[in-house]
């Protein structure tokens, strides 16, 4: 588990500097070429399974009830629906505009209601298992433990 918290730790590091090559790759594809979008958004959309997979795997460490087991798998359930939908909706765009505002509309309502999906998510953990730290803090704990040492 300490290997994978120091790969979440690592990947928080490059966080900006891959934002930034994410966003001037999408402006060079809005200039020069608008289909070159759609492997850009399926590569952030692999980002989001990946570090999806990450939290599961780690709060899977953390606890042994097979309720919370379900609910990190329902979580992570919902990272390939934010995945899957936010591939679609680049396709839909780009290919049939009416269309891939539909989808657009209700990608837009999935993500307005993530944190509250979040909460849920931490509060039904927090009631099978009360001692169970939250992802933030499994996190923010081995960061500050290393740089105590």
């Amino acid at each position: 588990m300490e290997q994978d918290v120091k790969w979440v730790q690592r990947m928080r590091r490059y966080a900006v500097p891959v934002l930034i090559l994410y966003v001037t790759a999408v402006i060079v594809a809005l200039l020069l070429e608008k289909m070159w979008l759609i492997p850009i958004m399926v590569s952030v959309s692999v980002l989001i399974v990946v570090m999806g997979f990450q939290e599961m795997r780690i709060m899977w460490r953390m606890t042994q009830h097979p309720k919370a087991h379900r609910i990190l798998i329902i979580q992570y359930v919902f990272e390939w629906v934010d995945a899957i939908l936010l591939t679609t909706l680049m396709v839909t765009l780009l290919t049939s505009e009416e269309f891939g505002l539909v989808i657009g509309l209700f990608f837009g309502i999935w993500g307005v209601l993530s944190p509250f999906r979040q909460k849920w998510f931490t509060k039904q953990l927090k009631q099978i298992d009360p001692e169970l730290p939250t992802y933030e803090e499994v996190i923010e704990r081995r960061v500050s433990h290393e740089s105590s040492n």
